[in-house]
């Protein structure tokens, strides 16, 4: 096990993950009902095609055959349709073009080091939105409340992968690191509702 390839990760990547939280500032006492259905598009808009390029990745169905109930984009579809868009409008909401590149195992896992690793700050999340919001994983807080209450045990899982696996460190911590660029990016960036 390679437990120094956590600590090179959580290093290289805190600052921008620190960024992000900064820049999104959902914990807020002002953040609205109409920030958050953005911020939801937003994580569509990003989840779509950077899912959909982790699934042309042949290998990583062999180190995590549960890749696919690691999604997050039914989840955010779900969200969105408790908040009101229908698919018409689902379909219609911009994707974003500037993503990692996920062509490798290495890559790969260096952007779910960042996808996996929200699902744990999603529940300080969930938890805020519920009391600011009212929202809940029934009405539109799915995407932030993740795994429920085996979010820690599929973190643990993949951390687990994570060591095991022998793949190019360089290539890991860049894609983590773009991962966290280009997602602060596109959600600074995503147009007003």
């Amino acid at each position: 096990m390679n437990t120094e390839i956590l600590i090179s990760l959580k290093n290289a990547t805190w600052p921008l993950h620190k960024r992000l939280e900064t820049n999104l500032n959902v914990m807020a006492p002002g953040f609205s009902r109409v920030d958050y259905l953005r911020l939801l598009k937003a994580f569509w808009g990003y989840y779509h095609p950077l899912e959909a390029a982790l699934k042309d990745v042949p290998e990583l169905h062999g180190f995590l055959p549960d890749i696919s109930m690691r999604s997050k984009l039914s989840l955010l579809e779900s969200d969105l349709k408790a908040m009101g868009v229908d698919d018409d409008s689902l379909d219609r909401l911009p994707v974003c073009q500037e993503l990692p590149a996920c062509t490798d195992l290495a890559a790969a896992m260096g952007c779910l080091y960042v996808l996996e690793g929200s699902t744990l700050g999603g529940q300080v999340i969930s938890r805020h939105f519920k009391g600011l919001l009212n929202l809940d994983v029934e009405n539109g807080a799915a995407f932030f409340t993740g795994y429920g209450e085996q979010t820690v045990a599929m973190w643990q899982t993949f951390r687990e992968v994570l060591m095991a696996v022998t793949v190019d460190e360089d290539t890991l911590i860049n894609a983590a690191c773009e991962t966290f660029i280009t997602l602060e990016r596109w959600l600074c960036s995503f147009p007003e509702s």
